[in-house]
């Protein structure tokens, strides 16, 4: 193409106001500068992308999958861009999570002003592909993004088992310069100004880099999505193939019931489950443990949502209005995704009884959340008994509540910890199969005040209460543990009635 500058010159390159380089945009482009290097566009109402020009790949193309697949996404990128690497695990998820109903388009786009290694690494792709190797390169590249100086292009193509000698030939003579410009000058010619652009069956994607909005972005401008968006079936068309795939999450469990797509049968809320219960096994100690210490000091807002509201109500009204706020730290939790242990007395034991994992594995993870759960509890009635947050009027129906936990005898806090672990075990099975937030908010709120109100023993919660009065003198820690924590423990840790599955 005759060019004698090192870099792309479809159209030169600026500074957007945060001093991020972009191919100066047409009067029709304002650039989002949200992503730094080298943002996706919004364009102008003016703008129409040629038709159909970036659904099909062409023949110069590097295509992954199959290139008549009903979704095609391309890709504008430059290796040496750390957007682009952060969103290239994203689009692996995407065609695993597709399959065959995705083709992935890679064309160069490289920003050699901001990143001067992009242009090299391109063509080193190219010398790659010449040997036929390009997606092996294309990959090894955005996995060692800090690994592009020249040698160490070289080192790549010696690990990918190349002809060295004819890759390095290529890279010093340039002879790949000229394929790399063509990408770059088709992006501008269709609009685009910056790396990582997505064009979807010849759409601009404008959303966020994430897989769940790039899977739902896929599924609206799929073939038949309209239909299928509808409720109608599509049966036979390629359109059937992406709807499996997006009503399955990344971890293979249901997004949408399989016979009516708002409702899941009893198997498809237990695969919900396992799959919660698998990334419970797979976080490491100290995320369990950070997660499980924010669950502990969360649900001392239902011990001080109760208390408040408790006292400010008559006193013989205090329990049926003052329970209306119990809910509030399970909101948190529930909500916030915090590991609670009475809800890991549920998740994790569906991957030991379908011998998915070891009881090794399921003590683990209960040892930890539930250490953390009581430490956080502890923080929180520390908190509560030395801080004055309590007024008097409060911190009197604060106490009651205590005592009214320690009031109960031994057998008494286990059978009511049993009927409490039941009602939050069918809180985590019902919150699984709920499709919506509004629904899971109702259920917390309706089973957690029924836990309250009933006076049931929640042993993470009824810890802040009775820790509070361990902090405030008048209880002492061997009664908390022997006269609360161990028998409510044990309640809400007592098997509970399998719901039935086909599993």
């Amino acid at each position: 193409m005759g060019r004698s500058g090192r870099r792309p010159r479809g159209r030169p390159q600026q500074a957007d106001a945060d001093g991020n380089a972009v191919a100066a945009p047409a009067s029709v482009v304002a650039v989002d500068l949200e992503r730094p290097c080298g943002p996706s566009v919004v364009l102008a109402p003016s703008f129409r992308p040629p038709e159909g020009g970036e659904r099909y790949a062409d023949n110069r193309d590097h295509v992954r999958g199959d290139p008549e697949a009903p979704v095609t996404l391309v890709m504008y990128g430059d290796f040496d861009c750390p957007h682009c690497g952060d969103v290239y695990p994203v689009v692996q998820q995407l065609r695993e999570a597709l399959g065959d109903e995705l083709a992935v388009v890679y064309r160069h786009f490289p920003l050699e002003e901001i990143h001067p290694r992009a242009i090299q690494a391109a063509e080193a792709t190219e010398a790659a592909a010449e040997q036929g190797a390009f997606w092996a390169m294309h990959d090894r590249l955005y996995e060692h993004q800090d690994e592009l100086a020249f040698e160490e292009l070289v080192d790549h193509a010696r690990a990918l088992s190349l002809d060295v000698d004819r890759f390095r030939e290529d890279l010093e003579q340039r002879r790949h310069r000229d394929r790399v410009h063509a990408d770059f000058d088709a992006g501008l010619e269709t609009g685009v100004h910056s790396a990582p652009t997505f064009f979807i069956n010849g759409d601009l994607y404008e959303g966020p880099n994430r897989f769940e909005a790039m899977r739902a972005a896929i599924a609206t401008r799929s073939p038949g999505a309209a239909a299928v968006g509808a409720g109608a079936a599509v049966d036979g068309g390629p359109s059937a193939g992406i709807r499996e795939a997006i009503d399955r999450s990344k971890s293979g469990a249901p997004a949408a019931g399989e016979a009516v797509r708002d409702r899941f049968s009893a198997d498809e809320i237990f695969q919900r489950i396992v799959a919660t219960a698998d990334e419970e096994f797979a976080r490491s100690n100290r995320l369990l443990f950070l997660s499980g210490l924010a669950a502990g000091l969360s649900i001392t807002l239902s011990f001080v949502g109760a208390a408040t509201l408790g006292a400010a109500v008559p006193a013989n009204l205090a329990r049926p209005i003052g329970y209306l706020l119990y809910p509030l730290g399970f909101l948190f939790i529930v909500m916030g995704g915090y590991q609670l242990f009475t809800e890991n007395t549920f998740t994790p034991v569906t991957l030991v009884l379908t011998r998915i994992a070891s009881l090794p594995a399921l003590l683990r993870v209960w040892g930890v959340v539930f250490t953390a759960n009581i430490l956080g509890a502890a923080g929180g009635g520390y908190l509560l008994a030395n801080t004055g947050v309590f007024g008097p009027e409060a911190a009197a129906v604060a106490a009651d509540l205590a005592h009214h936990v320690l009031d109960l005898s031994w057998s008494e806090l286990f059978w009511k910890g049993v009927i409490a672990g039941w009602l939050v075990a069918g809180l985590v099975w019902l919150t699984h199969a709920a499709r919506s937030a509004t629904a899971r908010v109702l259920l917390i709120f309706t089973i957690i005040y029924t836990v309250g109100v009933a006076g049931l023993a929640h042993s993470v919660i009824g810890s802040a209460e009775v820790l509070y009065l361990v902090f405030q003198g008048e209880v002492t820690i061997a009664r908390f543990l022997s006269g609360f924590l161990v028998p409510a423990t044990l309640g809400n840790t007592r098997p509970r009635p399998k719901p039935q599955t086909g599993l």
